[in-house]
This record gives C-alpha cells, sequence and structure tokens, in this order.
C-alpha cells in the first residue's frame, strides 16, 4: 500500500501521470512484466468499475474511498441561449480522500 502511495505523490509532482507510467512504476517495485501488470491494474479498475455500477461504495483503508450519489433535477442557466433549462436528474460519482493519504500528501 505504501508502495502504492509512493507513486501517487510522484504523480502530484509531476502533475498528470498516465495509466502507462503508473504501470510502469508498480511493474518495477512489483518485480513483474508491465503486460501482466496492465492486466492487473485493469481487472483491478474494472472490478471497482462494476462495484460502483451495482451502486455499492469502494473503500480502501489508507486511500479513500468511491461512492455513487443521485444529484437531483435542478433547473441552471444556459449562459450562450440567455435561458434557464431543466437538468435532469444523473448519478455522480465521488471520492472521498482517507485522512492518512491526506497526511502523506501535506507532509
Amino acid at each position: 500500500m505504501i508502495f502504492l502511495i509512493n507513486i501517487l505523490l510522484k504523480s502530484v509532482i509531476i502533475e498528470t501521470m498516465t495509466k502507462q507510467e503508473i504501470c510502469f512504476q508498480l511493474s518495477q517495485q512489483l518485480g513483474q512484466t508491465q503486460k501482466d501488470t496492465k492486466k492487473t491494474m485493469d481487472a483491478f479498475l474494472e472490478e471497482i468499475s462494476c462495484v460502483l455500477e451495482e451502486g455499492k461504495t469502494y473503500s480502501q483503508t489508507g486511500f479513500g474511498s468511491f461512492k455513487t450519489v443521485l444529484a437531483k433535477e435542478r433547473v441552471g442557466f444556459n449562459p450562450s441561449k440567455k435561458m434557464k433549462m431543466k437538468y435532469p436528474k444523473k448519478i455522480k460519482m465521488k471520492f472521498k480522500v482517507s485522512e492518512l493519504l491526506k497526511k502523506e500528501i501535506n507532509e
């Protein structure tokens, strides 16, 4: 878990880190090929997606939690048309950072 936090902290320094770069870093630390690491990462992300699609929460101790929430229908303003418009209800995803990760980032 600590090595994952370290990889994510590096991504903060370089601003944006691609999936390929994360796979490379993980493969180096785990001693696996990049191809195997990518398969593992894809399966992991797919499983999280399935959990969220079911309306459940995914929580990783020391990292944070992902959950879905229903955003209500609302009335907004479209500046290009200069008129009010109705936005339908939709499902949004939220992420809450764990206290440990907040602490690591702010050190």
